[in-house]
């Protein structure tokens, strides 16, 4: 798929390199100032670059967010593809329920104000064709964790397994979710436990509605 938000895709390997360390840069600095913090001079200046090669390579700022969105997307998508494959349906259902779960605590507490800011930004842009690649790289991931759940199929007692496993991966995430980057949600009632004491409850939770009966 054509990249949306680069307006001139690098072609040499300089070029390359330049174009990653940009957007490798706007991640940096949302993560450290968020997203009306992130300027131009601060990436370029981050890069190694002057703000005239920014705009050499970008129409404007939201054009080097999109790209770097996508970019971190990718990312954790190819990141993820990795981490399933090794620990994802090699033990038991509950086992990997709870793999699964821990990964999901990690991505989300690992750079919380990235995070923040790449949600802020996907929710509020009016670029479609921006919006649906990212929502593809997203749905992309979500299935190759189903997929990966599913190799517990045999152990899965729940009427229909992939629609199941489908709702309970989406309930997890989402809940995880809402404890990392709501804190005024119902979910600041257990704010005060450890995120391991909770992950075991959401994987024994995932685990019981995959096995419930009709």
């Amino acid at each position: 798929m054509t990249p949306v938000s680069s307006e001139r895709p690098p072609q040499q390997a300089r070029s390359r390199r330049t174009h990653v360390r940009l957007l490798m840069a706007t991640l940096k600095m949302l993560s450290e100032h968020g997203l009306d913090g992130t300027t131009i001079p601060r990436i370029a200046r981050e890069a190694g670059v002057s703000p005239a090669t920014v705009y050499r390579r970008f129409q404007d700022k939201q054009a080097l967010l999109r790209a770097a969105c996508l970019h971190f997307l990718d990312m954790g998508n190819q990141a993820n593809h990795l981490h399933l494959q090794r620990k994802l349906g090699k033990g038991t259902l509950e086992s990997s329920a709870r793999e699964m779960v821990g990964l999901m605590f990690t991505q989300n507490r690992m750079q919380p104000k990235l995070m923040q800011a790449m949600e802020k930004f996907l929710g509020d842009d009016d670029d479609d064709a921006f919006v649906q690649e990212a929502l593809a790289i997203r749905d992309d991931n979500l299935d190759q964790v189903i997929q990966a759940m599913l190799a517990h199929r045999d152990e899965i007692t729940h009427s229909d397994p992939e629609q199941a496993v489908r709702i309970a991966t989406l309930q997890a995430a989402t809940s995880i979710g809402i404890l990392c980057f709501e804190p005024r949600s119902p979910w600041r009632t257990v704010h005060s436990l450890q995120d391991d004491v909770v992950a075991d409850e959401l994987a024994r939770a995932y685990v019981a509605y995959l096995r419930r009966g009709d």
